[in-house]
């Protein structure tokens, strides 16, 4: 069974099912003897062609303070831009309503979907001593104690494993409750996971977690994770652990007003973060003052387009459109700009 654990606070406890088949293992490429990554020049390469590997793999977080910005559609086109020249890895986080697959309708499915389970706790009314040491442990309020009775919300419960550590008339034992499942697509170089929340459920950084986990292979030079926007907890549970983070804005009032928290968030989590402004020109706000308050680089933009906006509405990939190009270039010379680190 897969625990995950927090030294400051309890995490969902999900039951680990048998994984997911991962992409095909490809060897490592090799570096020349004596070859430093520091001692070796970098080659700037037009964008589209074939890059060199990485040396160590990369996690790009891609997150916005609202929805509508482009988030996924930023995501999208940088996985099918990186597949081009080595295996890559996207993750869709947004459990509550996936859809970066609709743009790789040519993805192959790999084995059923994998369910994602919590460990709720279920009461042994012989065993109970109505003591109430469970419900006055819950932060969630799942246990509610009244009147020398214990009662357990299902829906509410996070799967912490607090109170059946606490009971101690061992009267609380766990039952797996499915939160969400994980799918797996393949297309050539790009694996495509997905994570869905059951339908009325709740626990999204559950099943963000469970995506988080089975989207791993040492062998793909990067790792793109398509975050749920805003600045709560799915968002944060999406971006923790990323090497770094592009945030996707739009030039309105709106847009900004929610980019500043999650400009907060992504820095308090420390993690290197940069500016992507998608519909430049639809709107009379400037992000560019933002990011300069926050000292966040701008690093691309991509211009209001009627073609481009036409594409995305059908689920289409736009990776010839002069525009895109630019824009995925720039991000591109962006995340060469600085060392990767591992991320867990």
């Amino acid at each position: 069974m897969f625990l995950e654990r927090s030294g400051h606070r309890p995490r969902p406890r999900c039951l680990r099912q048998p994984g997911l088949a991962g992409p095909p293992r490809r060897p490592a490429s090799r570096t020349s003897p004596g070859g430093s990554r520091a001692g070796r020049s970098r080659q700037r390469q037009r964008p589209g062609r074939s890059r060199p590997r990485r040396a160590v793999s990369l996690t790009l977080a891609v997150a916005s303070g609202k929805g509508g910005t482009g988030k996924t559609t930023l995501a999208v086109h940088l996985a099918a831009w990186y597949a081009r020249s080595g295996p890559t890895l996207l993750a869709d986080l947004d459990v509550d309503a996936p859809d970066a697959g609709g743009y790789f309708p040519a993805a192959r499915p790999v084995a059923p979907d994998q369910p994602v389970e919590i460990a709720v706790p279920e009461q042994d009314q012989a065993r109970c001593t109505a003591c109430g040491a469970c419900a006055s442990l819950c932060r969630f309020g799942a246990l509610v104690y009244i009147k020398g009775m214990v009662t357990i919300n299902p829906v509410t419960c996070k799967g912490c494993g607090r109170c059946v550590r606490a009971c101690p008339a061992g009267a609380l034992v766990e039952s797996p409750v499915r939160a969400g499942r994980v799918s797996l697509a393949l297309l050539p170089n790009l694996a495509l996971y997905q994570g869905l929340l059951t339908v009325g459920d709740i626990r999204s950084t559950a099943v963000i977690e469970a995506v988080k986990q089975r989207a791993v292979d040492p062998a793909a030079a990067l790792t793109i994770r398509d975050c749920p926007p805003g600045a709560t907890c799915p968002t944060v549970r999406a971006v923790h652990g990323a090497s770094a983070c592009l945030l996707v804005a739009e030039p309105t009032a709106f847009s900004l007003h929610d980019l500043e928290n999650a400009l907060r968030l992504v820095q308090a989590l420390g993690i290197p973060v940069g500016l992507v402004i998608n519909k430049a020109g639809a709107g009379q706000a400037d992000p560019r003052r933002l990011a300069a308050r926050y000292a966040v680089p701008v690093v691309a933009k991509l211009a209001w387009s009627h073609s481009l906006a036409e594409a995305g509405a059908r689920g289409q990939l736009c990776l010839e459109d002069p525009a895109m190009r630019r824009c995925l270039g720039d991000i591109e010379l962006w995340l060469d700009g600085f060392k990767p680190k591992d991320a867990p």
